[in-house]
Formats: structure tokens, sequence, C-alpha cells
């Protein structure tokens, strides 16, 4: 790692929890050709009702979690996948 690169996470470190977090997603966001922040932020919009759907299926048992160690194994081709 470069010295100005040590340097840039040093004074990063010493921001707010805050500001580093959009310190994280702006460069997150240069690291992704062709969304920038807007996008980035349409993109979060629409998927944040997908996901409360989703912890809602979770939640009312309409859905079965299996712990990560078993899908691990199903991806693996360790495992077949439930019914």
């Amino acid at each position: 790692m470069s010295e100005s690169a040590q340097q840039l996470i040093s004074s990063a470190l010493q921001l707010p929890a805050s500001d580093r977090a959009e310190v994280v997603d702006a460069i997150l966001a240069s690291l992704q050709p062709g969304i920038d922040g807007d996008s980035a932020a349409e993109i979060q919009d629409a998927w944040t009702p997908e996901i409360r759907s989703r912890i809602d299926d979770i939640d009312s048992g309409r859905v079965k979690t299996i712990p990560s160690a078993e899908a691990w194994k199903m991806i693996d081709g360790e495992a077949e996948l439930p019914d």
C-alpha cells in the first residue's frame, strides 16, 4: 500500500462513523462502473421494499431458512436441495 493511501486511511479513521460510512460509500461507488451516487440511491430505494418483504416472509414463517453451513454444502454440491 502506498504511503498516501496509508495516510488517507489514517485520516479517515479519525472521522465520525457517519462520515466514514459516506467515504466508504463514495469509494465503493467509484469501483462500480456506470453506477453514480444517484443511481446507487435509486437501486437502494428499489431494494428496500423487497428486503422488507423477505424479512416479513421469514418472520411470518412463510419461508423456511437453513443454516449457512448447509447452504454452502448445497452450493458445493455436497447436499441436496430441499423440496
